[in-house]
């Protein structure tokens, strides 16, 4: 077995290196030794450090941290912003046709017997939009509502349109002196209805009756006056015969009492014999002949003819006064009679095309309210706007009109915005129905009672599917009037007490500035101060704070 040889040893030798590893692991574990107690004692300084603090530190270290201050500048400019708001689009006039009874016809039941139109279709001057127990309701151009029956005889100025609108349409009637329902207007009337495939109803159900009853009493009085005119003219003859004999008796008695006195021997026989001659019996008054009617006793032949003259004229004249009366209500009758236009069958519209918006009712169904809306007039939009928008909008300025439903598209410009709120609606805007039924206005569109009207007139006219739609409107670039103080919103707080402020931050010191808030826009609001010269452009003002850990501001 091989052995291992290696160098030569002493025992002392093995004993010094035994001796000196040793010495040198005494030396490391006392070096560890000294670290261990250096950091202990650094780490207990360090405890007694945290644990023993100043009064002031101690207070001060017991607060939260302070907060960092946000703040903005006040600006002074021009505020802008884009308004948006809904509108409704309609036209200048909108009329809810709501015919009562049947249709102008007495007794008959108010049924929907047509309806010609349908919603969005277009309407002509003269055309018939509605029929009610088969009477029409004619769209005829005008601006007065109609508020009665037009019948012959009639005058004013809802008469005057009449005629003018049956004129447009072909149908004159210059004939009748300005704003009558004379005779001209009563053939114009028959004319347009038998046009349009209908019989215009009689202004009285007996109106025929009763021309014919005074033209009968007109020719019993023309009778009447030729039978006192002949009577007359008999008592005339009668009177010139009665004259005429009294002139010959007259001279026969004078040529007897000449021939008397010739022989005055014969006097008492020749003055009976004259007598007998004369024919006045003794009496000198000559006797009835020549078929007179006899005198009364005591009144010469002459007189009673003259007498019976006066009789006979004073019938003439009352004959002829009769006449006249008869004659009167015979041309009353006349007028009176004819073609009637019912107010239920007049529908009047500024404009035409005009356009049917919606229909309620149904063929077949009773009438008990409105049956269609007719529109008429340029499309025109409406909105309304709330106090912070009124002061960004002004007239002239650019508005997109968007219908959601459709896609349409559309230009205008802002036309009006109302001072005060209120529905927008014109002051006597409202039309009454006359007798029987006729048209009243449709509600005012697109304006809260709240708000603001505002009219927006378009570039282009607007597509007639736009009609009666809700759209959305938005008012391009719109701005304040002129440069004002703006700060953001979220600068402008309320007080306990209801006061609006801006709090200014100016060298680490806070101060309340009491604001009116004006127009609203992007973000910002318009404020003025009411104290001058304790706002002004350049000021910070607090927004907001942040909290010491950056969590964001509050």
């Amino acid at each position: 077995m091989a052995e291992f040889e290696g160098p030569d040893v002493t025992p002392e030798a093995a004993d010094d290196e035994v001796g000196g590893g040793r010495g040198v692991r005494r030396r490391r574990r006392a070096l560890v030794l000294v670290m261990a107690a250096a950091v202990a004692l650094t780490g207990g300084g360090v405890a007694a450090s945290t644990m023993i603090k100043s009064p002031a530190q101690a207070a001060a270290d017991s607060e939260p941290p302070a907060p960092d201050v946000l703040t903005a500048a006040v600006e002074r400019r021009v505020l802008t912003d884009s308004v948006v708001i809904r509108g409704q689009v309609s036209a200048g006039q909108s009329v809810d046709v709501a015919p009562a009874g049947g249709g102008g016809t007495t007794g008959a039941k108010p049924v929907v017997t047509k309806l010609p139109a349908k919603v969005g279709d277009q309407v002509q001057a003269g055309q018939p939009v509605l029929e009610v127990a088969g009477r029409p309701v004619f769209a005829l151009h005008g601006d007065l509502p109609v508020y009665r029956d037009l019948k012959p005889g009639a005058t004013g100025q809802d008469v005057k349109q009449l005629r003018q609108a049956l004129k447009e349409l072909g149908f004159g009637s210059d004939g009748d002196p300005e704003g009558t329902y004379g005779a001209a207007t009563k053939d114009a009337v028959k004319a347009f209805y038998a046009a349009r495939g209908y019989d215009p109803l009689p202004a009285t159900p007996d109106g025929d009756t009763q021309v014919s009853a005074a033209q009968e009493a007109v020719t019993g009085g023309e009778r009447a006056l030729a039978d006192a005119k002949d009577a007359l003219k008999l008592a005339k003859k009668h009177y010139d015969d009665a004259v005429t004999a009294a002139r010959q008796q007259a001279q026969a008695q004078a040529q007897a009492e000449a021939q008397q006195s010739a022989a005055p021997s014969a006097a008492p026989s020749a003055g009976a014999s004259a007598g007998a001659a004369t024919g006045t019996g003794g009496t000198g008054r000559p006797a009835a002949s020549g078929g007179a009617a006899p005198a009364p006793a005591g009144e010469s032949p002459v007189d009673g003819a003259r007498t019976a003259v006066d009789t006979a004229q004073k019938q003439v004249n009352r004959a002829t006064e009769d006449l006249a009366k008869l004659r009167g209500k015979a041309t009353d009758a006349k007028a009176a009679a004819g073609p009637m236009v019912p107010a239920a069958e007049l529908l009047f519209l500024s404009g035409f095309p005009a356009r049917v918006d919606t229909v309620a009712g149904r063929i077949g169904g009773e009438v008990s309210g409105k049956v269609l809306t007719v529109s008429a007039g340029a499309l025109v939009v409406k909105g309304s706007l709330t106090v912070s928008d009124k002061g960004l909008v002004h007239p002239g300025q650019v508005v997109e009109v968007l219908s959601e439903v459709t896609g349409l598209k559309a230009t205008g410009k802002v036309g009006t915005v109302a001072d005060t709120p209120g529905d927008g609606q014109p002051a006597g805007a409202a039309q009454g129905a006359g007798p029987g039924g006729g048209q009243n206005p449709g509600p005012a569109q697109g304006a809260a009672a709240n708000g603001y009207p505002m009219v927006v007139q378009p570039d282009a006219p607007l597509d007639p599917r736009l009609a009666g739609q809700d759209v959305r409107l938005t008012v391009q670039a719109a701005s304040s009037a002129g440069p004002v103080l703006v700060v953001p919103l979220s600068a402008v707080s309320a007080t306990a007490d209801g006061r609006t402020v801006v709090t200014v931050y100016e060298n680490g010191q806070r101060r309340r500035v009491e604001v009116t808030p004006g127009t609203v826009g992007g973000g910002s609001t318009e404020v003025r101060p009411l104290t001058e010269g304790t706002l002004k452009e350049g000021d910070q003002v607090i927004v907001g704070v942040k909290d010491a850990t950056g969590a964001g501001a509050k």
